[in-house]
């Protein structure tokens, strides 16, 4: 039997998490290297762990800025080893918004990690912060949302 140490720190929080907080949101993606390459190479996200599970067929992958716990929630991406078809993202899923220091530059950046241009870099509003949309490889809507006032220094 496995002692405490086998265990993964993805699941043991210890006695200081009191609070409940967003772990992770998952997605399901057709081509595992296409993903990493878009989030990892492109977005700067860091592969946190992989599992693949051969009697199940299928892999999940944990994708984060920070670590587990010291960061924000994670994204997982799920793949199915078998599946030929597309996924359709219903008319229920809007889009994962990410923070990131210049929209424009990595609006553009994207396209070159597999990326597609969607809405331009804009503001809503006077004073609010510039977004722009871009798809992922698997079709998914990420929101890019100024969090730098001052982009001439990035």
């Amino acid at each position: 039997m496995p002692g405490s140490a086998d265990i993964d720190p993805f699941w043991v929080w210890g006695e200081d998490a009191e609070t409940p907080r967003v772990l992770h949101s998952m997605i399901r993606v057709r081509n595992v290297d296409a993903s990493l390459r878009f989030y990892c190479d492109g977005l700067g996200m860091n592969l946190l762990d992989r599992y693949d599970f051969a009697e199940g067929r299928f892999s999940i992958l944990f994708l984060s800025f920070a670590g587990y716990r010291d960061g924000p929630a994670a994204l997982e991406l799920t793949y199915n080893w078998d599946k030929a078809e597309d996924y359709t993202h219903g008319n229920g899923y809007g889009h994962i918004a990410i923070g990131v220091p210049d929209v424009t530059a990595m609006w553009n950046r994207l396209a070159d990690y597999g990326g597609v241009k969607g809405t331009a870099p804009k503001t809503l509003r006077e004073g609010a912060p510039q977004l722009a949309f871009v798809k992922d490889p698997d079709g998914y809507a990420i929101e890019l949302i100024q969090i730098r006032r001052d982009t001439k220094a990035v």
